[in-house]
């Protein structure tokens, strides 16, 4: 998302009417926000276009009488979307295009294009973004002004690149930005750790057998910050998809055993029918035996009794190789069981080795963080307590102005919020108020 409820002034600081109601509208615009971008901030498949933004245009018209692709060479370069939102392209015209989606400009293309010329069939039109417009920031920065924008930006990294929090100082600035970002690292880390952690949990689940995700006491402490409750719902409700796709396989297979089952106890059935019109038959072909030597009857009453004999052994040895052939499938829907068990099971065994090769990367990389910052303090101690200082006195709010829905937004952002193209992010430093109560009071 784009912003976070924990993006507020730190505890302590009085929070104005003013503030409480960007607060409230920051949270009513999360559903929207969400659904305009990405949370990565602008991706090229979902990201809409708007002023100042290049896109790379290509046209082209396949033609069958010669079986060749031909070049619309006008239409094909890069192109800026004017102040007004639209596209001034040669043979077509002007294209409206800010706020439509890079799939919806290319079928305005071709559709104009094809309308324009009057072609039998439209021409493919492939759009994609070339360049994003700048995003600028001001405020208590070291470097304001305009910057530009890549895909993935948050809020962190675009004050790293205006020089960090605080007025500009050419001495202090270097070592202010990269306390900033290694600060700004330890704080995405500890996130990943503790979707890792939440990830084990679910592991942990699969592996131990039990119905539902046991979480550490760490995150369950803190279940009332929306991100990290949102990561265990999300663990909890892989967990149980998972445990759905691995019952439905294994009632699919309970109920091919029962039709097993059913399968040959009708065939047990028919076998013992066949035994006994193989012992009828049996007792009438000696009876037409005693006849044929008696010479009361002809030889040839003798040879059907013994086929009819014959016919009812050979189906009765059918039966039992049918019976045979059940019990054998019987045998292998048992093995298959076992076998979704088992894959089940070593699905969890490979996340699990992932996962710790994941948490020592992640260690790794947090020591390292933490290195980078003692060392910062052991070099310029000075320069890192007045950044100290500074930041016990004042409190610093981080502001984006974005445009929604054809309306200018003012929000309260957090340090890894996206920023996206065309914003105005503003960081504004306020006194903390119980400070100087605290001073009046200790006179």
């Amino acid at each position: 998302m784009w912003f976070s409820s924990r993006s507020r002034p730190p505890k302590g600081e009085a929070v104005s009417p003013t503030a409480r109601r960007l607060t409230r509208g920051a949270a009513a615009l999360v559903a929207t926000l969400a659904i305009l971008t990405s949370p990565e901030g602008a991706r090229s498949a979902d990201y809409l276009p708007g002023p100042q933004d290049a896109l790379k245009i290509r046209v082209y018209e396949w033609r069958p009488s010669t079986g060749t692709a031909f070049e619309w060479a006008p239409l094909t370069g890069d192109f800026v979307i004017s102040s007004a939102g639209n596209l001034s392209l040669p043979i077509i015209g002007t294209v409206p295009a800010a706020g439509k989606s890079l799939e919806q400009i290319s079928e305005m293309i071709g559709e104009r294009l094809q309308n324009q010329i009057g072609l039998q069939k439209r021409p493919s039109a492939s759009v994609e973004v070339a360049s994003y417009r700048p995003f600028f920031v001001t405020g208590v920065v070291a470097s304001p002004g305009k910057y530009e924008f890549s895909p993935g930006l948050t809020v962190v990294q675009a004050l790293s690149m205006a020089g960090g929090i605080g007025p500009a100082d050419t001495n202090v600035i270097d070592l202010q930005r990269d306390a900033l970002s290694n600060r700004g690292v330890l704080r995405e880390l500890e996130a990943e750790r503790l979707g890792l952690v939440a990830r084990q949990a679910r592991v942990d689940a699969i592996l131990e057998g039990a119905s539902t995700v046991s979480f550490p006491k760490e995150l369950v402490s803190r279940a009332n910050e929306p991100r990290l409750a949102r990561m265990m719902e999300e663990e909890q409700s892989m967990f149980e998809t998972r445990a759905r796709s691995m019952n439905t396989e294994i009632d699919a297979l309970k109920r091919s055993k029962v039709l097993a089952n059913n399968q040959i106890d009708a065939l047990k059935e028919k076998s013992a029918s066949l035994a006994k019109q193989i012992d009828l038959a049996t007792k009438e072909l000696d009876s037409v035996n005693k006849l044929v030597e008696q010479g009361l009857t002809l030889s040839a009453r003798k040879l059907g009794a013994n086929q009819s004999v014959a016919e009812l052994e050979s189906r009765n040895l059918d039966v039992s190789l049918a019976a045979l052939k059940t019990e054998q499938d019987l045998a292998k829907v048992d093995q298959d069981i076992a076998d979704v068990h088992n894959r089940y099971q070593e699905n969890a065994l490979t996340e699990s080795a992932e996962l710790r090769d994941r948490f020592a990367l992640n260690r790794e990389k947090t020591r390292t963080a933490r290195e980078l910052l003692k060392n910062l303090e052991l070099r310029a101690p000075s320069v890192m307590a007045s950044l100290a200082e500074e930041r016990d006195t004042y409190t610093f709010v981080t502001k984006v102005s974005r445009v929604v829905d054809g309306s200018m937004q003012n929000l309260i952002v957090g340090d890894n919020d996206p920023i996206v193209p065309g914003d105005v992010l503003r960081v504004e430093r306020r006194e903390q108020p119980g400070l100087a109560q605290n001073e009046i009071g200790s006179n």
